[in-house]
C-alpha cells in the first residue's frame, strides 16, 4: 500500500485557507486542523505502473536530465531527485513542516552549481532539505577545457559525476553513485554524443533492506543533435537499465526524443526495447514521451502511465 498513497492537496489546501482566512483562531488550532484535513483526505489508488515500469521511468528521467544538466553547464537544473515515497513520513508531518519550516533547514532547491575553478563547477548540498528528508553530498561537472568550464569546440566534453545520499525522516537512504566514470557529455559537429560510464541509485528502508538497486549505463553512445532546449534531439543510441534486485536488465534504443524550450528534458519522441528476466522477460517495451515528466509504457500490449524523475517545467 506505500506504494500507493496520493494526498489530495487541493482540498487541504482550500480547508488551510479558509481557517486561515477567518483569523479567529490560534496559530496552534490552525496547524492542527490542516493536519487532521490532510489526514482526513488522504487515501489509496492504483497505480497504473509497476515497479519495474517505474523503474524504467525514473532512469529515462535521469539520463535525460543529466544531459540537459551538462549542455547547460549547470545554468539552469532540475533538482537532484523527488523524494521516494519510502522516504517520506506521515502526511500531517508534511503539514507541520510547510506551515512551521525549520529556520535552520536550508532547501535544496536554493543550492546551484559553484563557480568554475580549474574546469570543475560544483553543486553542494550539506544536509539540505526536500521536503521531510536531508540531501547530503555533491554533484561534479568537470570539463576538458580547463579552467573555462566551456564547451565551444568539437571534441570537448564535459563529465558529471553524482555522489549523493538523500535520507528520509524514519533513516531510510536514497544513495546515488557514478561508478564507471559517472556521464560524459562530449561536442561534436551536428550537437553532442552522450556516453554513460555508470549511474547507481540504491534505495535501503529504516530496517536496512534494499528495496531497489538499478543502474544505467549506454551500450552505445547518445547522438543528440541541436545547440539548446529549443532544438536538442536524441537521435540514436542505446540506453541499458539493469534494475539487479528484481533481476531484469533492458536495453532501449531512442527515436527522436524531442525538447521543448520550456521543460528540462525531452516532451516528445519514443525508445523501444525487449527486456531480459524478470516477470516481463522476452517481452518488448515502447516508452512514448507525452509531455514534461510525463511518459507511457507498454509492455506486451499493456500501457501505463509513468512519470520520468528530475523532469520538470521551467
Amino acid at each position: 500500500m506505500l506504494n500507493r498513497v496520493t494526498w489530495k492537496s487541493v482540498r487541504v489546501s482550500s480547508v488551510c485557507a479558509s481557517v486561515v482566512a477567518s483569523a479567529s483562531v490560534s496559530a496552534s488550532t490552525i496547524v492542527w486542523l490542516c493536519a487532521l484535513g490532510a489526514a482526513g483526505t488522504t487515501g489509496c489508488r492504483g497505480s497504473s505502473a509497476d515497479e519495474e515500469t517505474g523503474q524504467i521511468g525514473a532512469e529515462i528521467g535521469e539520463v535525460m536530465s543529466s544531459v540537459d544538466e551538462s549542455a547547460q553547464g549547470g545554468a539552469t537544473t532540475a533538482l537532484m531527485w523527488p523524494t521516494p515515497l519510502e522516504l517520506r513520513g506521515p502526511r500531517w508531518r508534511g503539514v507541520l513542516s510547510a506551515l512551521l519550516p525549520s529556520a535552520n533547514a536550508a532547501t535544496c532547491g536554493d543550492t546551484a552549481f559553484g563557480a568554475c575553478t580549474a574546469g570543475v563547477r560544483t553543486r553542494s548540498f550539506d544536509d539540505c532539505s526536500i521536503g521531510l528528508a536531508r540531501l547530503a553530498g555533491s554533484a561534479t561537472l568537470s570539463f576538458s577545457k580547463n579552467p573555462l568550464c566551456v564547451m565551444a569546440a568539437d571534441g570537448d566534453t564535459v563529465t558529471r559525476t553524482a555522489n549523493f545520499t538523500l535520507t528520509g525522516l524514519y533513516g531510510g537512504t536514497l544513495a546515488v553513485t557514478s561508478p564507471g566514470g559517472g556521464q560524459t557529455l562530449g561536442k561534436t559537429a551536428t550537437g553532442f554524443a552522450y556516453t554513460v560510464g555508470g549511474l547507481e541509485r540504491v534505495l535501503t528502508g529504516p530496517g536496512g533492506h534494499q528495496l531497489f538497486d538499478v543502474s544505467t549505463r549506454t551500450t552505445t553512445p547518445l547522438e543528440i543533435t541541436g545547440t539548446s532546449r529549443a532544438d536538442r534531439v536524441i537521435v540514436s543510441g542505446a540506453l541499458e537499465i539493469t534494475h539487479h534486485l528484481a533481476g531484469y536488465k533492458v536495453t532501449l534504443v531512442p527515436d527522436h526524443l524531442t525538447w521543448a524550450s520550456t521543460c528540462t528534458c525531452a516532451v516528445s519522441g519514443s525508445l523501444t526495447g525487449t527486456l531480459s528476466g524478470g516477470k516481463h522477460d522476452g517481452k518488448s517495451a515502447t516508452v512514448t514521451l507525452t509531455g514534461c515528466g510525463e511518459a507511457s509504457i507498454a509492455i506486451d500490449g499493456q500501457t501505463d502511465s509513468i512519470t520520468l524523475d528530475r523532469c520538470m517545467a521551467i
